[in-house]
């Protein structure tokens, strides 16, 4: 299974939360908020077989999906950094408000950071962590 079949659910839900917030927004105009409703429905239409698979897992086993999230989001964080990093610093780069690059750099250096510090607990500590949510998932479904 790949990172786009592990994700597609929670990341379209995550979306569609995001509209709906968006829609109830008074400040925004009308064209924006349907612009941002046909691009959902673009990704919704793109990643359909994907997301349906998805549901059909979540279906079938609440607690091993949830537990597949958590482990694909390592991953998906990784791919994120890498393609953020680069246009940040473009970002910074031609950022006429100064206060931007001074909270801008703190904040992604120390998350990346903090990524790699659980990245590397994960892997070394992959089967006790494993182990835990999986104690934390049973209790939770009880």
């Amino acid at each position: 299974m790949n990172l786009l079949e592990a994700l597609a659910l929670p990341v379209l839900f995550l979306w569609f939360v995001g509209l709906l917030l968006t829609f109830f927004r008074r400040d925004l105009e009308p064209h924006w908020k349907f612009f941002f409703f046909l691009v959902f429905c673009f990704y919704m239409v793109q990643f359909f077989p994907e997301f349906w698979l998805g549901v059909s897992r979540f279906q079938l086993s609440p607690k091993a999906e949830f537990r597949l999230w958590i482990s694909f989001l390592g991953p998906a964080v990784y791919v994120f950094l890498f393609f953020l990093w680069p246009l940040v610093l473009i970002r910074i780069y031609y950022s006429a408000s100064n206060q931007l690059s001074k909270t801008l750099i703190p904040a992604l250096a120390y998350g990346t950071v903090v990524y790699w510090a659980l990245f590397f607990l994960w892997s070394f500590y992959s089967k006790e962590i494993n182990d835990w949510l999986n104690s934390i998932l049973t209790i939770q479904s009880k």
